[in-house]
């Protein structure tokens, strides 16, 4: 189950469908983002982490966004992910990372955000 449960939040992610995104979260998951306040914003809960998705899914500097490789090992997985923003001078970068999944009654409980940090600029 929690195998093909990654597998569809991977293919939802990368769609921006938000929905689908939110019908793989347990009511009261945990989304731990890779950026914002001290090592990153928690945003508990299926509203907190819907109105983070539809912030993501509409910032038109971060597209698109992939799912890559995933291992699933019991109630915990591993993805990676890439996604290009787009600099207001027109370069783009990719940025990738990984995120880490915790399950508990088939869905997702947990989604815990890691990723590379890019140079500054000018350094």
């Amino acid at each position: 189950m929690s195998k093909d449960l990654i597998e569809r939040f991977g293919v939802a992610w990368t769609a921006m469908d938000v929905d689908a995104c939110m019908a793989c979260f347990t009511d009261d998951a945990v989304y731990a983002a890779a950026v914002g306040d001290g090592p990153g914003t928690v945003f508990a809960g299926k509203a907190a982490i819907r109105v983070q998705l539809e912030r993501i899914f509409g910032d038109a500097a971060l597209a698109p966004l992939a799912c890559g490789r995933h291992i699933v090992v019991g109630d915990v997985a591993m993805m990676e992910w890439s996604l290009d923003r787009r600099a207001p001078d027109g370069t783009t970068t990719t940025v990738k990372g990984v995120d880490v999944y915790e399950f508990r009654d088939g869905l997702i409980s947990l989604k815990d955000s890691y990723r590379k940090c890019l140079p500054e600029r000018g350094a």
